[in-house]
């Protein structure tokens, strides 16, 4: 048992790259941007105001290297370090904290979604001595509080340790649900603010920001479905918003919620505060299709709001039925017509390989997104996620459970198949970068996009992703099919 009071907490955020089963494409994801870890600078400040000197290292933004990392960390001489740790990127993770944990000898405690799925399964890894399964407002400092003072960690509700007989204890679940007001705002001021950016902001500094947690709709996909949506209130977001314009110079925001529009009288109260404010910024949101009208779209705009990411997901009716979408294509044309006509940018998300997906019901979604006449569109490959539906119906088909195999394993998991998808990761994968190609290689695309562009810095970094993604695409097609596919 760690008997050191805990005064410094190094929170590390190590570098990412392409795993077997990332949703995007390779070119995609190394060119969608860099942007700030939210939920391990919600945690630094939390740590912060409990009292704590903390040291912040966005080894990602930053390009450090392990050996500059572990360099910083001994300068700053911390007591524990912290990570948050996902499902994608366990293993790269972890291969960092195997190697700071080696070179430093300090423990280590992470967090994250995958913790609190497979929170033994994670400290079976002797590199990890801890692990916070909970919101870390309410679990973290008294984690911190009991570490210090030597007390019985089985008294601290929803963490997961080591024993002194080597034994992993889980405490109780904490169904702790803190007004989210009362969270500190991320410790952007350890961060590099001016590194951020993602592959279609227009201006820096720039950031992401969360304004609700959780999400009251159950699309089979996603972790936060059927999760107590709650939302901040509208002086609480513009408090923040504030404080990174004064004091981090931020002029661009990407609102990270699942879904900002799931209240319309809370969005149309921000939108006001932010008009009665004069806060003049630029930002983007995430929305269903059946969650906005002319009205909200119009206070949008008005408030700086100049993209909405959109959860398409397919072009078949089908599919979207056993999704859980709960929304047809009559209203997806709508609502896109509505929201080009207020002035604001339209960003698609659509899926390859779910439930029934062919190479017919793909060619639906490319068509569908050409006819939106879409500002933005992303095409994905599907992955089932723990905690969700969807990795249930894989589970029950195939009797597996591949994430708590790789996360036992410490390796990369390996390719997962769909369930009730017969479509090859081969063909996936070709079908993807079809349907990229398909719709940003449009002349009338082409030219609308360079007359979008704002700077030099934005113009190089649209080329520099069409090229790659015009060569990838074609070395594609020339070697992974000896029979080619016809569209």
């Amino acid at each position: 048992m760690h008997k050191k009071a805990i005064r410094k907490i190094s929170f590390v955020y190590p570098p990412y790259g392409v795993v077997k089963n990332e949703p995007g494409i390779k070119v995609v994801k190394e060119n969608y941007g860099m942007f700030p870890s939210l939920s391990l600078a919600y945690v630094a400040s939390v740590a912060e105001h409990s009292g704590r000197q903390i040291q912040f290292i966005d080894a990602n933004a930053l390009h450090l290297s392990k050996d500059q990392v572990v360099g910083r960390i001994k300068a700053f001489g911390p007591d524990l370090v912290a990570y948050t740790i996902t499902t994608y990127l366990f293993h790269q993770t972890l291969s960092w904290i195997r190697d700071i944990k080696a070179a430093t000898g300090i423990p280590t405690v992470v967090g994250g979604v995958h913790v609190g799925i497979y929170p033994k399964e994670t400290l079976h890894h002797e590199a990890i001595d801890y692990g916070v399964l909970c919101e870390a407002e309410e679990i973290f400092p008294k984690f911190l509080d009991a570490l210090s003072e030597d007390d019985d960690l089985s008294k601290v509700p929803g963490i997961v340790y080591r024993d002194p007989s080597g034994e992993i204890v889980q405490t109780e679940n904490a169904s702790l649900f803190m007004d989210v007001d009362n969270a500190p705002f991320p410790a952007r001021h350890h961060l590099p603010n001016e590194e951020y950016f993602s592959f279609i902001s227009k201006f820096k500094n720039f950031t992401a920001l969360l304004t609700s947690r959780g999400c009251p709709f159950r699309c089979i996909f996603c972790e936060q479905g059927g999760l107590t949506f709650r939302p901040r209130s509208p002086g609480n977001i513009c408090d923040e918003i504030q404080q990174c314009y004064d004091a981090y110079h931020i002029r661009e925001f990407d609102f990270f919620d699942s879904s900002f529009t799931t209240d319309k009288k809370r969005v149309i109260k921000i939108c006001e505060e932010i008009i009665n404010r004069k806060q003049k910024i630029l930002w983007a949101i995430r929305s269903r299709v059946d969650l906005v009208n002319e009205e909200m779209l119009k206070a949008l705009f008005e408030a700086g709001c100049r993209r909405i990411y959109y959860g398409i997901e397919s072009g078949d009716e089908q599919i979207l039925e056993t999704l859980n979408k709960k929304v047809s294509l009559d209203t997806v044309r709508d609502v896109m017509i509505k929201t080009r006509k207020s002035g604001i940018d339209t960003f698609g998300y659509f899926m390859v390989g779910s439930p029934g997906e062919t190479s017919e019901t793909v060619k639906k979604s490319i068509k569908l997104s050409l006819e939106l006449d879409l500002d933005y569109a992303q095409f994905s490959k599907v992955t089932p996620m723990p905690a969700t539906r969807l990795y249930e119906m894989l589970m029950e088909e195939k009797g597996v459970d591949y994430w708590r195999d790789a996360t036992l394993a410490g390796g990369e998991a390996p390719l997962l198949p769909r369930p009730q998808c017969d479509m090859s990761d081969e063909e996936i994968q070709f079908w993807t970068r079809k349907a990229y190609l398909k719709f940003y290689f449009r002349p009338k695309y082409i030219f609308r996009a360079l007359l979008r562009i704002k700077s030099w810095h934005e113009l190089v970094r649209s080329v520099y992703t069409a090229v790659s993604m015009f060569w990838q695409g074609n070395d594609l097609f020339a070697k992974s099919w000896t029979k080619r596919v016809q569209y």
